[in-house]
């Protein structure tokens, strides 16, 4: 069979044979879950936890758009080619006007010398163009592919990455789109009253507590709101962060040897205030979807006309079975995928220009072999 044409006989036998004992702890996993779901449906109800997005006002359709990014880090013998980019995508809509004529992108294209530091400061590159592209957006709604945590843990990431002298080509194009105003847009798009992050996964679990039912098994928040949700039902509005949990980005960073200003304290003790105003929303739209995972700045989750708005956004993208996420994220995650492919084709048209102006092919071939390709997306 195809998918293990590359390993040897003895292993396959072994991976099939592994098949049973597996599928019986899974079973046994979710009988569990079954069994304890009208409990858990009666505890919720109880704790005032389930609302019907039919017992909202009904807003008009809004528009939307969804934003992911993706970096990629070719290894070539010599060089590293690195990219990041980011696209936004438009959702459906019966409006016969687009906001925006086609999707649009960020990117960032270069060679640069072999460095590890390489891959912290092309993730941070990668949120700024998602954050850019989300605060420009003219449209009702921006959903983001990840959660707001993810976006603070890999900017910071860029930064302390920078103190660690990366290529100057990506750390001065980093510094550049950081001093170009991004901690501004991190802190609008936190307070913003249109913009929600929708991660295909986190750990977190907020509703745990709740339920004693369910100590002894390990389930995550989507899960459960997944067992206990009908279709068309929401949580209330939960705290994303208890109160003693912090996010960091530094204050001041030294690059090439100078002390380099990142943040105020106002500017830190703002991000912090925004984060821990962040609500999260489990809602089912309907029966063929698992409970989706909705993280609202507190603006929002405050705010019932507000929060309707979300809500129908959210409904309205969702039209077949077969797309189990938002429309225009999966639209955007299908792009983002294809940065490694694009990424490939760039590595061959650049061998060929550079093998054209060598007196010595053999040797330039071999500094441009690709030993390793790693890569990755924006959304967590």
């Amino acid at each position: 069979m195809e998918p293990f044409a590359d390993l040897p006989d003895a292993l396959v036998r072994d991976l099939l044979a592994k098949c049973g004992s597996v599928a019986t702890g899974v079973s046994n996993g979710l009988a569990k879950l079954r069994g304890a779901k009208p409990v858990i449906r009666a505890t919720a109800q109880q704790n005032g936890l389930i609302m019907r997005k039919a017992d909202l006002d009904v807003p008009r359709e809004p528009s939307v758009a969804g934003v992911d990014g993706s970096y990629q880090v070719h290894h070539l013998t010599a060089v590293d080619l690195c990219a990041a980019a980011a696209v936004a995508v438009e959702g459906t809509s019966k409006e016969a006007k687009r906001y925006w004529p086609q999707p649009y992108h960020e990117m960032w294209v270069e060679s640069l010398p072999h460095a590890v530091e390489t891959v912290g400061v092309l993730r941070g590159m990668m949120i700024s163009m998602e954050l850019s592209l989300a605060h420009q957006a003219p449209h009702d709604l921006v959903l983001l592919d990840g959660s707001f945590a993810s976006l603070v843990i890999y900017l910071n990431q860029g930064l302390v990455s920078l103190e660690k002298n990366p290529p100057l080509a990506i750390a001065g194009e980093f510094l550049n789109r950081w001093n170009g105003g991004i901690m501004n847009s991190l802190k609008k798009l936190l307070a913003s009253e249109r913009t929600v992050a929708v991660p295909k996964f986190t750990a977190r679990n907020e509703l745990s507590s709740m339920f004693p039912a369910l100590a002894d098994v390990a389930v995550d928040g989507k899960t459960l709101a997944t067992m206990f949700l009908e279709p068309g039902e929401y949580t209330k509005p939960l705290p994303v962060l208890p109160k003693q949990e912090k996010y960091h980005l530094p204050d001041s960073i030294r690059v090439s040897g100078q002390d380099v200003v990142t943040c105020s304290p106002a500017d830190l003790r703002e991000m912090d205030r925004l984060l821990h105003d962040l609500r999260v929303v489990y809602y089912r739209p309907y029966g063929w979807l698992p409970a989706l995972r909705l993280e609202l700045p507190g603006v929002i989750a405050n705010s019932n006309s507000r929060l309707a708005i979300v809500l129908e956004g959210i409904l309205r993208q969702f039209f077949s079975p077969a797309v189990i996420e938002t429309y225009p994220l999966f639209l955007a995650d299908r792009m983002v995928k294809s940065l490694g492919a694009g990424v490939a084709v760039i590595e061959h048209a650049v061998a060929q220009h550079v093998v054209g102006d060598s007196p010595d092919i053999e040797t330039t071939l071999l500094f441009l072999q690709n030993y390793r390709t790693e890569g990755g997306r924006g959304g967590v």
